[in-house]
């Protein structure tokens, strides 16, 4: 998603935010960090400069919308940052947090990134150390094997766990597109009209807001290879280039929102193209199961 959408989102809903990560050019495995709302969560990103970090894990700096707007930049932070407002008890409420190249993992091992991640999360996750009830959410953006289907682990960590969820595994279907649609449903905020809508929300936030009833496993789940790419904008396969896809403007998403009206505005002209978003929840790849696109209805 566009951070500039994310941001503009949390805004509206008078959350505070940043974006923190070893440099403002790095965004990859990382970890979303937040504080908790009426229904679960608050969210934040940071970041400052590394060698040793790369520019696709740092979205933020990469928008205009960001780097036009002095105030949203100076919400590009780094660790050390983080660590000055942790201290200071003035975390923002939503955080995206990427370590560099060597602390995540991607140039050593596992075992170095579970280290580091061990070191860093100990403090955050000591009784007291936030007021509020708070989520911890460590995830990766792919698994080791390409000849494998892309699994991956992901933990939830912190206070806004109940207790007896504690030490559990949640067999709930989820994507990365979860991430987005258990953000908008804590928060009550529009949905992009895209994966976002149908993505399952994580089941304890779900449990703990109004009741939420929408989780489910999608039906074409078993066929999905998702570590094969399928066509689209970024694909750097000529043959499989293909136009940005518009969103489906008449999505509701799991706050009950409609899609954002700034992309409203922005994608009107193109509403009766045909789009491979529905809402279904159904995943895709570039195999056995692609997207099928077809116009959008009410």
């Amino acid at each position: 998603m566009c951070p500039g959408e994310l941001i503009w989102r949390t805004c509206r809903a008078r959350a505070s935010w940043g974006t923190i990560a070893t440099a403002p050019r790095r965004m990859g495995h990382g970890t979303m960090f937040g504080n908790t709302s009426k229904k679960g969560t608050h969210v934040v990103s940071c970041w400052g400069l590394d060698e040793l970090a790369n520019r696709m894990c740092s979205p933020f700096v990469s928008y205009d919308s960001v780097t036009n707007d002095g105030d949203r930049l100076l919400r590009v932070l780094s660790f050390d940052d983080f660590q000055r407002a942790f201290a200071a008890k003035a975390v923002p409420q939503f955080a995206f947090m990427t370590p560099n190249m060597m602390n995540d993992g991607h140039n050593t091992s596992l075992e170095t990134a579970a280290e580091w991640s061990h070191k860093f999360l100990q403090p955050l996750l000591a009784d007291k150390a936030f007021d509020e009830r708070t989520l911890v959410m460590l995830t990766y953006d792919e698994s080791e094997k390409y000849e494998e289907p892309n699994h991956i682990v992901t933990l939830l960590l912190g206070s806004a766990i109940p207790p007896g969820l504690k030490g559990t595994e949640d067999n709930t279907f989820y994507t990365h597109y979860s991430m987005l649609s258990t953000i908008e449903y804590n928060w009550g905020l529009p949905n992009l009209g895209r994966y976002d809508v149908g993505a399952n929300v994580f089941q304890f936030a779900a449990d703990a807001g109004d009741g939420y009833k929408g989780n489910k496993d999608p039906e074409n789940a078993a066929a999905v290879d998702n570590s094969i790419s399928y066509a689209g904008f970024l694909n750097n396969e000529t043959s499989k280039t293909l136009p940005i896809p518009p969103p489906n403007l008449n999505l509701v998403g799991a706050s009950g929102q409609g899609v954002l009206e700034a992309i409203k505005n922005a994608w009107r002209a193109d509403k009766d193209k045909k789009t491979p978003y529905d809402g279904s929840g159904r995943v895709y790849d570039g195999d056995k199961v692609p997207p099928i696109y077809k116009a959008s209805t009410p």
